[in-house]
């Protein structure tokens, strides 16, 4: 029961934070391909890691209905459809694999295909663009590669986090582009967007998987590890799941 209810009130405080701190998005309202900047995703992030996979995915997905509704599209059931599935499956992803004892072949596996987005990423920034946008996108790339699998190698215990974050991140980027163009088929998409009233091509869906991607992972890999090391040391003793959140507080 105590633990059931930390788990609410974590969710809870995940959902209001992620929220609130998304509201900064109006002093800087970027949107390409009708998707936000949005690197307040280290919040959620943050959670999914220390407080296991239900806080991270549930308080990310109220948080961005919350921030959908209120000062986003204002189309609440594009944010069901589409907004609130690609938070709860990747922040849900992503404290799942980063609290396995992965080991041997799962962990390699886990790493792997936390290498192969960005690699498959930037192979497709390679087919669409040139100049400077590639050049971005290859070193956004490149960056994730070594956040990811630098780690890894040096057999940090940080290892499987930075490689959930990257699938976690990927799953979500894909349910968010493919969610758009299936909806636009549906729906007519809220003109804030920007997107017209038609059917999108499904070339969009990968362009918009890119940008997702790209401009949310450097925030997850480079901020939530801090995070969740700051708030480890500041809190030895707190226990999730019959496990205790400090175990990896001195890797």
């Amino acid at each position: 029961m105590r633990q059931n209810a930390l788990q609410v009130a974590t969710a809870a405080l995940n959902a209001a934070l992620y929220a609130a701190l998304g509201a900064l998005w109006t002093l800087f309202p970027i949107t390409v391909l009708g998707v936000r900047f949005w690197p307040q995703v280290f919040v959620p992030g943050a959670f999914a890691v220390l407080f296991g996979p239900w806080v991270g995915g549930v308080g990310a997905a109220v948080g961005i209905f919350i921030a959908d509704v209120v000062y986003g599209h204002h189309d609440a059931l594009l944010s069901l459809l589409v907004g609130v599935p690609s938070n709860f499956v990747g922040f849900w992803l992503m404290g799942f694999l980063s609290s396995r004892s992965l080991k041997g072949a799962g962990r390699f596996g886990t790493i792997a295909v936390g290498v192969a987005a960005p690699v498959i990423i930037a192979a497709y920034g390679a087919y669409e663009f040139s100049g400077l946008t590639l050049s971005i996108l290859v070193g956004l790339s490149a960056l994730v590669v070594l956040l990811v699998a630098v780690p890894y190698l040096a057999r940090s215990s940080w290892a499987n986090v930075q490689a959930a974050s990257s699938v976690g991140l990927a799953i979500g980027s894909l349910i968010i582009g493919f969610g758009l163009v299936g909806y636009s088929s549906l729906f007519v998409m809220p003109q804030v967007l920007g997107l017209g009233s038609g059917a999108l091509p499904i070339a969009f869906a990968y362009g918009t998987t890119l940008w997702t991607y790209l401009s949310e992972i450097p925030f997850l890999l480079l901020l939530t590890p801090p995070i969740v090391k700051a708030v480890r040391a500041t809190l030895p003793s707190l226990k999730i799941e019959g496990r205790m959140a400090s175990k990896n507080a001195n890797a």
